[in-house]
């Protein structure tokens, strides 16, 4: 399996690996010490000078060592100077490699933008209305989804984000999926629903150019909500708490690894998809950790649980779906101010939603940690410290289409790298056991970007004192 970490955005457009990264400041640090050891050299041969030694009568030891100094001091020169070429020279590597993948991601996002549009103009059938073209986007996905539930017939975990057991050919096959190029077929296939939806309502590309590729993709997001809710699926219902109960836990996660451990197992948590961890800091508000479990169903019927198909959707629309209200309702039962000092973490579908309550402005947020998430096209403040961490083999982070958080540090890890891939999962990158392994690769990592994500998410809790852990169960409640 691959151990290569990644790294990109953090207000760059530099894409490197966390070793290329490191080695950089290393380099760096190299230079500073050779320009500081050649300073303090300078400083002791600025003293005595060779025509004093010599006036002084002093032995040839002492002339030896004015040569020593000088030559190494030349040494030194050369030491940081060939450093920060090399430092420069990494630099430059990184921001062309980011450069190519921006200007390739635009690129395939203009084409595949320019190909909905004519796709969805080219169905005159869809431009009767607005949301013609979600109607039947929405049976077709209700439909595949529910026969594909019918397969099944399975509930997933957080410790799969919702893939459950599935069939033996979809097992053996897996290979097809878990692949960085299905992944970015993917990718850019959601990416451009939104113009598909746009073309199909007959909307001008001159005007289609001008939505934004968020707005595009939630408008394609609530189409598929629509039509297929006029086929009995994706119709959301109002949620209620059924169950809350303490959690063992007796100080603050610290690193990735902990940090996405504390994401509830809805199997051994009796169900429950949201984990509160309360922290008292003496003289200040209380201020609280966020943990949101990963899908649970697939099923596209909205029934009793809700994480399932439907709220995915939701998020992906920028509406409030079962999850993002079953959070909402856990924070305010754990109280939750809106000015209290919040962080989110979230695998899977929890990625999704803790990056839509981070983006809702509705609350103080002071970091955000996803896992797997397809939080690609929600609009995360740049005020807000954001960690984004994904698989490129893994087709459900793709599903949010392109990430477009640029200020966020987006992680990157090619789980199996052309290795073999183990047949017990239908998506193995998207299951939680190679996102614990990504995670504790991060806290191994040696970059500053990295080092400083986790120091600042570790830092929200200093100085602070357990006060509760609560894990919150939710059940849709059903349409009357």
């Amino acid at each position: 399996m691959s151990d290569d970490l990644t790294i990109s955005g953090a207000g760059s457009a530099a894409v490197a690996t966390d070793e290329l990264y490191a080695n950089a400041q290393q380099l760096r640090g190299l230079a500073r010490e050779a320009a500081t050891l050649r300073m303090h050299l300078a400083s002791i041969d600025g003293l005595i000078s060779m025509s004093a030694l010599k006036a002084a009568g002093a032995p040839a030891a002492a002339a030896r060592a004015e040569r020593d100094i000088d030559q190494a001091r030349i040494v030194l020169a050369e030491i940081e100077v060939q450093a920060r070429v090399l430092d420069f020279s990494l630099n430059t590597v990184a921001d062309g490699y980011g450069f190519v993948e921006l200007f390739v991601s635009n690129l395939v996002g203009q084409f595949s933008g320019e190909l909905g549009g004519v796709l969805g103009r080219l169905l005159p059938v869809l431009a009767t209305s607005a949301g013609a073209g979600g109607l039947l986007i929405g049976a077709a996905a209700g439909l595949n989804a529910a026969r594909a539930g019918a397969t099944d017939g399975s509930q997933g975990t957080r410790r799969s984000g919702g893939g459950g057991s599935s069939t033996s050919w979809a097992r053996e096959n897996n290979g097809l999926v878990t692949n960085p190029l299905t992944a970015s077929l993917v990718r850019t296939a959601a990416q451009s629903m939104g113009d598909l939806t746009l073309g199909a309502a007959g909307l001008p590309s001159q005007v289609a150019g001008l939505v934004p590729s968020g707005a595009a993709f939630a408008l394609a997001a609530r189409s598929v909500m629509g039509g297929g809710s006029m086929f009995g699926v994706l119709a959301e219902t109002s949620v209620r708490q059924v169950s809350s109960q303490p959690q063992e836990a007796t100080r603050a996660p610290q690193g990735f690894a902990e940090r996405l451990d504390r994401v509830p197992d809805t199997d051994e948590t009796g169900g429950a998809q949201v984990v509160v961890e309360r922290y008292a800091v003496p003289g200040e508000p209380d201020r609280f950790e966020v943990y949101v479990a990963g899908t649970v169903t697939f099923s596209p019927v909205a029934d009793s649980e809700p994480w399932d198909m439907t709220s995915n959707l939701a998020n992906a629309a920028g509406e409030d779906g079962g999850s993002y209200a079953s959070v909402v309702q856990a924070m305010d039962a754990a109280g939750v101010e809106p000015d209290s000092p919040v962080q989110f973490t979230g695998y899977s579908q929890g990625g999704g939603t803790a990056a839509r309550l981070a983006a809702s402005g509705d609350y103080n947020t002071q970091g955000l940690a996803t896992f797997g998430g397809p939080t690609g096209q929600i609009p995360i403040p740049e005020s807000v410290p954001a960690v984004l961490v994904e698989h490129t083999d893994d087709i459900v982070p793709a599903l949010g289409g392109q990430q477009a958080n640029h200020a966020a540090l987006y992680v990157r890890r090619d789980v199996f790298g052309g290795e073999d891939i183990p047949t017990q999962y239908a998506v193995p990158a998207h299951h939680y056991e190679y996102y614990q392994e990504t995670a504790q690769l991060m806290d191994q990592a040696k970059s500053d970007q990295v080092t400083e994500a986790a120091a600042r998410l570790d830092g929200f809790t200093d100085g602070a004192r357990l006060v509760s852990s609560t894990a919150y169960r939710y059940e849709r409640t059903p349409s009357s």
